[in-house]
């Protein structure tokens, strides 16, 4: 009698596809950088976002385009630097070092997480100066 925890093969475990999970996430954020381009398929906004996980650190560069929404939200102004917004999206990416033009493995100064279908709710925008 074979049980569960017992091998009746000395075979190799069958692979398996791996797929994707879907990873949303939610998070407040503040807009660092907001950059107009052209793509094959129009015009879209690439957005850099800061979300601190600590007190104290220099927190993750959070990158994501968009050419819905957020685009016009980006046209009319209202996604200008120090902007507190609240991101909902998918993770597809996560970074911590590139490799330079002498093929050296260079750290980042901040990690790198890339979302895709973003969700953002504009927050508080940033004091003016005095």
């Amino acid at each position: 009698m074979t049980t569960l925890n017992q091998a009746t093969t000395t075979e190799a475990p069958a692979q398996y596809a791996v797929f994707r999970d879907f990873n949303n996430v939610c998070m407040e954020a503040r807009i660092q950088f907001t950059e107009m381009k052209a793509g094959d398929n129009g015009e879209y906004v690439a957005v850099t976002c800061i979300t601190n996980l600590k007190d104290g650190e220099k927190g993750v560069a959070v990158r994501f385009t968009s050419n819905n929404g957020v685009l016009k939200l980006a046209k009319g102004s209202h996604l200008m630097p120090g902007r507190r917004v609240h991101l909902t999206g998918t993770i597809v990416g996560f970074e911590t070092s590139y490799t330079n033009a002498d093929g050296v493995i260079v750290p980042l100064e901040r990690g790198r997480l890339q979302l895709q279908a973003v969700q953002l709710k504009l927050g508080a925008k940033p004091k003016a100066k005095a």
